[in-house]
């Protein structure tokens, strides 16, 4: 059994997209086979498998940002089972990695008591984007909570949102 995970494209990458699925379960793979797109702040590319089998679960929703080493598919035998714990398991990675990214950074010490400290953003954090939205909105000085309250979105803000939101805005 094979437990294809989000690969950590580079040593900075914490999270990726997985974009699209380019097999389905039940569909038997080959060596090197693209499974799925996968889209990170510098580039987008396809996950080929390290091995033959039959995809026996697919566990990455297309258009989701998951953490490196979220199980995106099991390939097995055919009627092979899955491990009953694994979906709990991405659960509570998922989770964690939101966590880490939604907590507020801790503030330096001042050195000087009087000097008031503004209060930590949490518009760019607090709003699930992918890491090519994040760089995006960066590069545009916009705010992901707004993009993500103006356009009513329930998933996470990606790069086509930000575009569409700088255009309602130039109107």
């Amino acid at each position: 059994m094979l437990f294809i995970e989000m690969p950590k494209a580079n040593e900075n990458l914490t999270e990726a997209t997985l974009d699209r699925w380019l097999v389905k379960e039940g569909d038997a793979v080959k060596p090197d086979q693209s499974l799925c797109d996968i889209i990170t702040d510098k580039a987008k590319f396809e996950l080929p498998s390290p091995g033959a089998g039959v995809v026996l679960k697919i566990l990455g929703p297309e258009r989701a940002v998951l953490p490196v080493g979220y199980v995106l598919c099991v390939l097995g035998e055919s009627g092979e089972s899955i491990p009953a714990d694994l979906v709990m398991k991405n659960d509570a990675m998922a989770a964690a990695h939101r966590n880490a990214a939604t907590a507020p950074s801790p503030t330096p010490p001042s050195t000087n008591a009087s000097t008031p400290q503004p209060p930590p953003s949490m518009g760019v954090q607090a709003v699930r984007a992918t890491p090519a939205a994040r760089r995006v909105a960066r590069e545009a000085g916009v705010d992901l909570a707004e993009v993500a309250a103006v356009l009513k979105l329930s998933g996470p803000v990606n790069e086509k949102d930000i575009k569409t939101f700088l255009e309602l805005r130039k109107k």
